[in-house]
């Protein structure tokens, strides 16, 4: 489940595979990308650096040209030397250099723009948690300037108010930050807003600093069982890590998502 910690180590990891060297193959495995032309526009140039916001990656090319790439539920990138056979099941779309090649795998969006076209995508987003002149507290502040009646667990998900944070890092904040989930955004205060911004900052720093993996919850030392990451996600039924009540679970906003928590320590 691709979320902001995903994006922001991909920037770090595929920056440093391919940067520098000219394109030598543009590998277009998925056929409905062909009418873009994107080996045709792409062989030869090179790639200045990977940019993430939110959940959005940028290909930025000294052309000019940028390659979005939105991974969804599903997609995912990878790196190989220059020498590995790239493995071809899901393939959508493979950047070599003499050094290394990065690969998409299940990627729904991808789209290669051409220098000044404007990015649909990335214009409307919120300030990406993990920007590195981010402030935290500030961005969380931004949710008391919405509609008043929303629910907070589907507000902090808007990445129009903040970017970078899924259903899982939803989850798992606002059950740190001690906040019922079902709450109307008008009933923050401003010091619980900030807290949600705080802490999913925090929580996605630490999945990109963890290779891009979710891990919230650490048990202690000597205690850990296979699986134990989250604090409150995926554990319906589970008794709270906390307080031992069980776990809840169940659909929230438009689309459905569901969110964990604990009804003892989130009332």
């Amino acid at each position: 489940m691709p979320e902001g910690q995903v994006s922001h180590r991909n920037a770090i990891v595929l920056t440093r595979a391919i940067a520098g060297d000219p394109l030598v193959r543009v590998d277009v495995a998925e056929p409905r990308l062909g009418p873009q032309r994107i080996a045709e526009r792409l062989e030869g140039d090179v790639l200045d650096r990977m940019e993430a916001r939110g959940k959005h990656h940028l290909f930025v090319f000294r052309s000019g040209r940028v390659l979005h790439s939105h991974l969804r539920m599903g997609g995912v990138w990878r790196a190989y030397p220059a020498t590995a056979e790239v493995p071809r099941g899901g393939l959508w779309l493979a950047l070599a250099t003499q050094q290394a090649v990065v690969a998409q795998y299940r990627g729904p969006v991808l789209r290669l723009y051409e220098p000044g076209e404007p990015l649909p995508a990335t214009q409307a987003l919120g300030p990406d948690l993990l920007h590195e002149q981010a402030d935290p507290a500030a961005i969380g502040r931004r949710l008391l300037g919405i509609e008043p009646t929303r629910q907070v667990g589907d507000a902090v998900m808007d990445q129009r108010v903040m970017s970078g944070i899924g259903n899982v890092y939803k989850s798992e904040t606002l059950f740190l930050a001690g906040i019922d989930p079902w709450r109307a955004v008008g009933s923050l205060a401003p010091h619980e807003a900030e807290a949600i911004g705080a802490i999913g900052s925090e929580l996605l720093a630490i999945g990109v600093r963890d290779r891009g993996r979710i891990r919230t919850y650490r048990p202690p030392l000597g205690t850990a069982r296979p699986g134990e990451r989250t604090w409150v996600y995926g554990r319906r039924g589970r008794p709270c890590r906390e307080c031992g009540t069980p776990v809840r679970s169940r659909g929230q906003g438009d689309a459905n998502r569901t969110t964990y928590w604990c009804a003892r320590c989130q009332a």
